[in-house]
């Protein structure tokens, strides 16, 4: 050991700048995977640590009486057992005023008063621009971006809101209150489906209770954001007291349960695509980094290989030589790792990726103790071990003479007749160059596939996901208009639909639909009771068949895997005396639409079923009408429209004809998406992005290939231009072997990246319950590989002209 320190020490200035290299490329790109991995654990725990944050409730309860009803029936339900904390907040009938009109559409008057700090200290509101209202302020309020837009304020402008009756819709006597705006704010939940984005204003504790003062009967409803003491655990207890408390109640009241743990899986499910993704490219950069310092560490053992054979000449053992060797690798190893653990820390505040990042509290710079100390351990182990092997291969009799492999494809060169700059260009990027190295060959052609599969397969998903986004009838969306009333509490029973859309010309067919949730099989499902009136007018079945009785359902993949069951298995739909058997003859990709303020269907997760089955089992037509039957009436207004027929005109008379007798109660809905496909759609392109760096990672890596293997054929290339071969025969040697290296890359990662994209787009796709369309943009991915083959040969270049200006009489004597 003694030797090998000695040898190390009077050897190590001759090869610092090989070894400077190792330690950059270690701490470069091995900063870059820690960054990456600890960026994916990061996004992951993001939305976690936003919950923890706002104080969120586990569930929200709806109190569905205003008046003098509300606050006694709000006490009751504040009084049940395992309750940690509550916090209630009223709704109140109020409309904006703008620009000295009332705007009463459904859509901008959403106005909540908070009471106990509902969305001040639980369930808080996140700041986008200014603070929240101070709980003692009586002229303060807080605006969503959209009705801040609607007004056409912002921070410090003053708005004003006109109170009604809540019975009568009748303007309050003295009905007017102007408050001053302190902040712009997004109301929990956050990246939801953009369906449940609501738009509206909040008051705080004492500009709400002046309210209630001063405007009698103003309050239409209100709800109540519990913290359970069980947490989800005690979602069960909670919902068989409320039942029990309206048993009691009697008057058909109905205590409508929000379970805000659905809404949190699904919008983790909705992260958790960028996190894997995150993780996915970290590992793929440390597989390139691996290669990459491979090589490194293979080059400083080549320019040291003569001077190991004469320490095993002086007697020292393989494993002694080898240690003598390895030492500088190891010592680059250890040196770029320190670095890449503090570059990781200095790219952690590039995390979370997506949409998350903005709701998450722990922003700027974090140490991941598990994948900085942990991961950057087990690297350094990997890549200690990496230098070893390539010390001890280094000792190993020389290779790449007559007796190796030949490359097949470049016997077929052969064979064909190509020049031979071409021949021994591709004869050089496949069989190993001689010496006591067998050089990297595998390993670079494999790393190089491995960084174009990457592209491919991000630029596929890319794709798919812009197609799925952009064909709305994917995600469920097959119809031209759809209309709502009130959020889907609204309806239009009793009035005569079908004569006031018999007078829409141009309408091929319409549909209507209620939503409400019911147990299936004994599990809480939303569901979506259709209507159909001509056209294939309802959301798509992908498997299976359409409804066409009145002892069918239809289901979302995502729920048909939640009750274990198949297309054609039968499930029991409701409880008691009215509930029915209802036969599964379909999967259907539901549309991400409901009752506002509610757990509704959405792509996989649902289910489908005749508007009349769906009253029955509620009871409707037995007089016991519950709050719940009123909800599952037809809502919601589907059309079908002519090719060339416009819609806003016929919207126009739609609405202007006030169905549910609610002036500014139906508007359309333009096509929404679900959480997860709003939060993919603004990741945009990164995943693109990292794998282009994963690209740039393999031309680099490339040019070392090229760069070593010029060097260590420097001897048969100045032998060859001895022979009569010009410069631009030896540059085009060099351009043959880059090239070659870059196409074989670029067609087998072609093929393995559609493979790999297909087979990760139909997992995601099965996941959200809709068509597993896949799509490769071939024009754009072709351009990119161009781009790709060009990009290396032209940094082989250099490369190529020190091996033509190789001074072959010099070298030759030398030799």
């Amino acid at each position: 050991m003694a030797a090998a320190l000695y040898w190390w020490r009077a050897s190590r200035r001759a090869a610092w700048r090989q070894t400077l290299i190792v330690v950059l490329i270690c701490g470069t790109l091995g900063a870059v995977s820690l960054a990456a991995l600890a960026g994916a654990r990061r996004t992951e725990s993001a939305y976690g640590r936003y919950l923890a944050s706002i104080n969120a409730s586990t569930v929200s309860v709806n109190i569905p009486a205003g008046g003098s009803v509300g606050p006694e029936l709000t006490t009751r339900v504040n009084d049940l057992r395992g309750i940690r904390s509550s916090a209630d907040w009223l709704g109140f009938d109020a409309n904006p005023v703008v620009h000295g009109h009332v705007d009463d559409s459904f859509v901008t008057d959403g106005f909540a008063g908070s009471l106990k700090g509902e969305y001040i200290t639980q369930d808080r509101a996140t700041v986008l621009r200014g603070r929240l209202p101070h709980p003692d302020a009586t002229d303060e309020i807080a605006l969503t971006a959209g009705v801040a837009k609607l007004f056409g304020v912002g921070v410090g402008g003053r708005v004003t809101y006109q109170y009604e009756d809540a019975e009568t819709e009748q303007t309050v006597i003295d009905g007017y209150a102007t408050y001053r705006v302190v902040g712009i704010v997004l109301q929990p939940p956050v990246l939801v489906d953009q369906f449940d984005q609501t738009q509206g204003a909040i008051l705080p504790q004492a500009a709400s209770e002046a309210a209630v003062a001063r405007f009698k009967d103003t309050v239409a409803f209100s709800w109540v954001g519990m913290r359970l003491t069980k947490g989800d655990a005690g979602i069960p207890a909670l919902q068989a007291q409320l039942a029990h408390l309206a048993t009691q109640l009697g008057h058909g009241i109905h205590f409508a349960l929000r379970r805000l743990d659905t809404i949190h899986g699904q919008v983790q499910q909705a992260i958790e695509p960028q996190a894997v993704a995150l993780g996915v490219f970290g590992g793929l950069v440390a597989l390139a980094m691996l290669a990459l310092v491979g090589q490194g560490l293979a080059e400083l053992l080549h320019r040291s290989a003569p001077q190991l054979e004469v320490l095993g000449a002086l007697g020292m053992t393989r494993f002694e030589t080898a240690v003598s060797g390895g030492i500088g690798g190891g010592l680059a190893v250890l040196a770029g790792m320190v670095l890449a653990v503090g570059g990781a820390v200095a790219l952690s505040p590039l995390a979370p990726v997506g949409p998350v990042r903005q709701f998450d509290p722990a922003g700027g710079i974090s140490f991941d103790g598990t994948v900085l100390l942990g991961g950057g351990l087990l690297l350094m182990v990997v890549l200690l071990a990496l230098a070893g092997w390539v010390a001890w291969r280094a000792l190993r009799p020389a290779t790449g003479g007559p007796g190796a492999r030949q490359s097949a494809l470049a016997n077929a060169a052969v064979s064909a007749g190509l020049p031979t700059p071409a021949v021994l260009g591709i004869r050089y990027a496949l069989q190993p160059a001689p010496g006591r190295q067998r050089g990297s060959v595998r390993a670079n052609l494999l790393g190089s596939i491995v960084a174009v599969t990457a592209v491919i397969t991000a630029a596929v998903f890319g794709a798919s996901l812009n197609g799925l986004v952009s064909h709305p009838v994917r995600y469920g969306w097959n119809w031209n208009v759809l209309i709502q009333s009130q959020g889907g509490y609204g309806d239009w029973y009793g009035y005569n639909m079908d004569k006031l859309m018999d007078a829409q010309h141009g309408v091929r067919g319409w549909s209507a639909f209620g939503f409400t949730q019911l147990p299936i099989d004994g599990q809480s499902i939303p569901v979506l009771g259709i209507t159909t009136h001509g056209g294939d007018v309802e959301p798509p079945t992908v498997s299976g068949r359409r409804l066409d009785g009145s002892d069918q359902i239809e289901l979302g993949d995502t729920s048909l895997r939640q009750l274990g069951k198949h297309v054609g298995d039968t499930v029991v739909v409701g409880t008691g005396a009215t509930a029915q058997h209802l036969k599964i003859v379909g999967a259907v990709t539901l549309p991400s639409i409901g009752v506002s303020l509610a757990d509704h269907v959405s792509l996989g997760r649902g289910a489908m079923l005749p508007e009349h089955t769906l009253l029955t089992i509620e009871n409707f037509f037995k007089g016991k009408q519950s709050q719940a039957a009123y909800t599952a009436l037809p809502s919601t207004l589907a059309i079908d429209l002519r090719r060339g027929v416009p819609s806003h005109p016929i919207v126009q008379r739609i609405l202007a004809a006030d169905p549910d007798d609610t002036p500014g109660g139906m508007y359309q809905i333009h096509p929404v998406l679900a959480a997860a496909l709003v939060n993919d759609k603004q990741m945009g392109d990164q995943p693109l992005t990292l794998a282009l760096v994963l690209a740039a990672a393999m031309i680099l890596s490339v040019w070392a290939t090229v760069q070593a293997s010029t060097r260590r054929r420097r001897r048969d290339l100045a032998m060859m231009k001895a022979l009569g071969m010009t410069r631009r025969q030896v540059r085009a040697i060099v351009l043959w072997q880059s090239s070659t290296i870059l196409v074989i890359s670029a067609v087998l990662g072609l093929v393995l990246g559609w493979a790999a994209g297909h087979l990760v787009w139909s997992a995601y796709t099965s996941s959200l319950g809709v068509p597993a369309v896949t799509v490769l943009p071939l024009g754009v991915v072709l351009l990119g590989l161009l781009i790709l083959v060009v990009a290396g040969d032209a940094l082989t270049a250099l490369p190529a002209e020190l091996a033509a200006r190789t001074p072959s009489g010099s070298l030759l004597r030398h030799e």
